[in-house]
């Protein structure tokens, strides 16, 4: 069974983290897929501000259900924060591509403007790329 948790260790990270363009006052959060056996399948890399969510990378073991769950999990995180925007600084162009077959982001875009309303449209997920 997958279990999406935040890692509060981030030592495995660390080359990952330098090869990223993210400010040094950012307070990073990670938060791993991992399966029964505990190995990971999966991460996202982000940082919570007042009024918004920043996600700086995603690797989602190239699995359209951990790029979802990944993605849905930090933006749930952020509402309960009260935080309704999320902005993607993810520069892999590939992960950013699948973000919006799923319905994340549109046209290229690199923002959510409401985290509520992606959270509403869970309810459709039978509609997502990843469920076809």
């Amino acid at each position: 069974m997958l279990r999406i948790l935040e890692q509060k260790n981030l030592d495995a990270y660390q080359e990952i983290i330098r090869q990223t363009a993210i400010p040094d006052s950012a307070q990073l959060h990670l938060t791993e897929a991992l399966e029964e056996d505990d190995s990971v399948k999966g991460w996202i890399l982000y940082a919570y501000q007042p009024e918004q969510i920043l996600i700086y990378a995603l690797d989602d073991g190239k699995d359209w259900n951990y790029c979802d769950g990944l993605l849905r999990s930090v933006l749930f995180k952020a509402q309960l924060r009260g935080i309704e925007k999320a902005v993607l600084e993810i520069p892999d162009s590939a992960v950013m591509e699948k973000i919006s077959r799923l319905g994340f982001v549109k046209n290229e875009q690199k923002i959510i403007e409401s985290i509520s309303e992606i959270m509403e449209n869970c309810k459709k997920c039978k509609e997502n790329p990843a469920n076809t």
